[in-house]
């Protein structure tokens, strides 16, 4: 009973809070009930409890839909925070294996669909408590509750092939001071699918037979290294080269002042990096023959491999940081950045790995994955982006309008309006006399646009704090 009637306010409340509208508040106020619906029906059945510490960054990557107006990260989020959400169950509730995670997630997201049947019986018996004698009573109400959904599917797809058939039920129900039928249908279905989905997913989640066991994987094999042993040699002659070319040419003061150096390489080095993290992981795997000589010899060109991929991180955060000097800031090139920050984090679990194997690798990455994820995300990188770009307009004269306005969120306002405020006076182009006024024009209107957009009434569910600042910020804003 507790399952269903979860099931039933979150899809009525997933409805209020976001049919035909922006997300905002609207993200938390949905996250917390689901975590706290989810916490009271796993209550006995949890077998890793620190797997719940996940819900600590889904409510912070929620949180960000009221403080911030991020457009991509919105986005992402929406993929985000369900696949920790699904990943913080399986880890909670199942001895699981990392390679076979992606198997559990998909599992876990399509099973529910085998449960609406399931779904419905628990309804009928809610309904109707079963008693002797009662089968014919339940099948007559199975039957009007199928004939009833069918019939309206009908109707509603009926109703738009033919115009005079959705006024025959259009007057009817206007009569009745009710929806039109399309209407209707579409209410019904926007809180029963989400109903059904919710009701089967928690029932799947309490399932001991819910097949996530199927992919628990058994002790793997033993595996010969000698292949991955001189692949990793290999590459780390092929890196000693590079790494040499790469340091004279960083602390070369007649190269590092090119852009054209900077220009090139940063994204090729940063997958080269990441490619050398997955391979020394292949290599430090606990399935592989080896003698004590061989571990060793393992031990020292992983090492080796870690710094040689160290210096190419170096290298390609060096890269980024003369290309942004000067061309600017751009999300990519910030999001550049983290990763690359990133990557040299994870080198540090990694070299402990390596050194004494005693660490559980995978959940110290996905740890700092996430934790990095989520900082990226509370940093306000559009605000950034557009200071920065700003700070190097006042410097340099060189600003590129049209792409701050594409960032089109409210993060940047703030920023926009001191640009707007310079009137483009560090603006010089000889063989362009007019360019500060047609600037001047492009900021404008697209400020007065942006003001306009936030005068529209918004309900409470799409509150966000950016978009409310934005406009008291732009209240004072005068075309000029």
């Amino acid at each position: 009973m507790e399952l269903l009637i979860g099931a039933l306010f979150l899809a009525i409340w997933q409805s209020i809070l976001f049919k035909n509208q922006n997300v905002g508040l609207s993200a938390i106020l949905f996250v917390l009930p689901v975590l706290y619906i989810t916490f009271r029906l796993l209550k006995g059945k949890i077998e890793n409890k620190k797997a719940l510490l996940i819900s600590i960054p889904i409510v912070l990557l929620s949180i960000t839909y009221f403080i911030f107006d991020n457009t991509v990260f919105k986005i992402i989020n929406m993929i985000v925070i369900p696949l920790l959400y699904v990943i913080m169950i399986i880890t909670a509730t199942s001895n699981n294996q990392g390679k076979s995670m992606i198997f559990k997630i998909i599992l876990m997201l399509i099973q529910p669909i085998n449960y609406i049947g399931e779904v419905v019986k628990k309804g009928i018996n809610l309904i109707f408590p079963k008693e002797e004698g009662s089968k014919e009573k339940h099948n007559i109400v199975k039957a009007v509750f199928f004939t009833i959904v069918i019939a309206l599917i009908v109707i509603a797809l009926l109703s738009s092939a033919d115009s005079e058939f959705a006024n025959l039920f259009g007057d009817i129900f206007d009569n009745l001071y009710l929806f039109s039928i399309p209407a209707l249908v579409k209410e019904f279905f926007s809180i029963i699918i989400p109903f059904f989905y919710f009701a089967g997913f928690f029932m799947n989640m309490l399932d001991k037979d819910n097949g996530l066991k199927e992919f628990d994987e058994e002790e793997p094999k033993k595996k010969d290294g000698f292949t991955i042993y001189m692949m990793i040699t290999a590459l780390n002659v092929i890196y000693l080269l590079f790494c040499f070319i790469q340091i004279k040419s960083l602390f070369t003061i007649e190269n590092i002042k090119y852009s054209s150096y900077a220009r090139q390489g940063f994204f090729q080095l940063m997958v080269v990096s990441l490619i050398n993290i997955v391979m020394i992981l292949k290599a430090t795997g606990k399935n592989l023959k080896e003698t004590q000589k061989q571990a060793q010899y393992k031990k020292i060109i992983c090492i080796m491999m870690l710094i040689f991929t160290l210096i190419i991180i170096i290298s390609s955060f060096a890269r980024m940081t003369i290309y942004q000097q000067n061309y600017g800031n751009t999300r990519l090139r910030i999001l550049v950045d983290f990763t690359l920050i990133t990557e040299m984090i994870l080198l540090i679990p990694t070299a402990m790995y390596i050194l004494k194997e005693n660490i559980n690798l995978m959940k110290v990455y996905f740890i700092i994955v996430v934790s990095m994820y989520c900082l990226v995300n509370f940093i306000n990188i559009d605000y950034i982006i557009a200071k920065n770009n700003i700070d190097r307009y006042i410097e340099t004269g060189k600003i590129d309008v049209d792409y701050l306005k594409r960032l089109d969120n409210t993060d940047t306002i703030e920023q926009l309006m001191r640009l707007h405020d310079t009137k483009f006076k560090y603006t010089s182009d000889n063989d362009y006399p007019d360019r500060s006024l047609v600037l001047n024009n492009k900021l404008d209107n697209y400020l007065v646009s942006k003001r306009d957009e936030l005068n529209e009434k918004h309900t409470l569910a799409e509150f966000n704090l950016s978009r409310w600042k934005a406009k008291k910020v732009l209240e004072k804003f005068r075309y000029n």
